[in-house]
């Protein structure tokens, strides 16, 4: 009869744990997800451990949360949206680990902001987008803000996605834009890619609102408890967290390496959407290779201000 040795069973026991432990990892996701309640007033973000196990991270002093968004390389800013008002907020926490008690606008729109996007670039930079929309009501619009102002970048038509935006969109890390359809069931994520806008993923069991993008997969709230993570590579919908007694979770975010490290720990690859990317007239032939504004081109904006 063989037997193993010690060494060997080791070995075994040792192989078996990792593998153990990537199967709950990739179950889990991150080991921390943050999200926003926006059926919350005062709005708060809160953040999720893998067992569920939450904490209030902010609190802004009044008014709801709908959506979020951290500064790539600041830890101390958060940004955040009521989606019925028209500013975009700004919360700042002191040496001492406080949150400022009050809210600074950092920016005002003419209308609603929907959803907001901070997104850092290959190289060191920031672009802010946010975006407008009115459901069924008419085409929605995601803006750069740049020089202070409101550029816009791509016009979401209804006819592209199925009648209905809620405004909800994000970028992967190289630079290709996804909109999800918002608090409606069935609910969709679509991927622009060049002149098509396709439909991805669908959801017949419940919304599909913010997302966030990590490692070739989509995380996202379903505008109830729960946060999902969708594999792009394989399309499998995979629940992440579970969060009993919210009622609206309507958006989730993913903290960047680069605010702990003082760099940008996933630059390699990134493209810069809608300005080098994403644009007419970047190459040669006059057309760009991820050239998702010839579908509705606009002018091409200036450099943006680094918010």
């Amino acid at each position: 009869m063989n037997r193993i040795s010690a060494p060997a069973k080791m070995l075994i026991l040792l192989n078996f744990f990792i593998i153990l432990m990537s199967m709950a990892a990739m179950g889990q996701g991150p080991a921390t997800i943050y999200f926003a309640d926006a059926n919350e007033n005062p709005g708060k973000v809160y953040s999720s451990i893998a067992s569920g196990s939450e904490n209030v991270y902010f609190a802004r002093p009044s008014g709801n949360i709908y959506t979020f968004a951290f500064h790539p390389y600041v830890a101390e800013k958060l940004y955040y949206v009521n989606a019925n008002d028209n500013k975009i907020y700004l919360a700042t926490r002191t040496a001492g680990g406080a949150w400022t008690a009050t809210d600074q606008v950092a920016y005002t729109h003419s209308t609603y902001i929907r959803d907001l996007e901070y997104y850092p670039t290959a190289d060191g930079g920031l672009e802010v987008y946010f975006s407008e929309s009115s459901g069924a009501g008419g085409d929605g619009q995601i803006y750069l803000l740049s020089g202070g102002a409101a550029v816009p970048y791509y016009t979401v038509r209804l006819s592209d996605v199925d009648g209905y935006w809620a405004g909800d969109f994000i970028h992967d890390s190289n630079g290709n834009l996804y909109l999800s359809s918002g608090n409606r069931v069935p609910a969709s994520i679509y991927r622009v890619s060049g002149r098509t806008v396709s439909r991805i993923y669908t959801s017949k069991a419940a919304p599909i609102t913010g997302m966030a993008y990590r490692d070739g997969s989509i995380y996202y709230a379903n505008w109830g408890n729960e946060i999902h993570r969708l594999d792009l590579s394989t399309l499998v919908d995979t629940i992440v967290r579970s969060q009993p007694g919210h009622t609206w979770i309507s958006d989730v975010g993913l903290r960047s390496l680069g605010t702990s490290m003082g760099a940008l720990a996933d630059a390699s690859g990134i493209l810069r959407p809608g300005i080098e990317s994403n644009v007419i007239g970047k190459t040669a032939q006059g057309l760009s290779i991820n050239p998702i504004n010839q579908l509705n081109p606009q002018p091409e904006p200036p450099g943006p201000k680094y918010y």
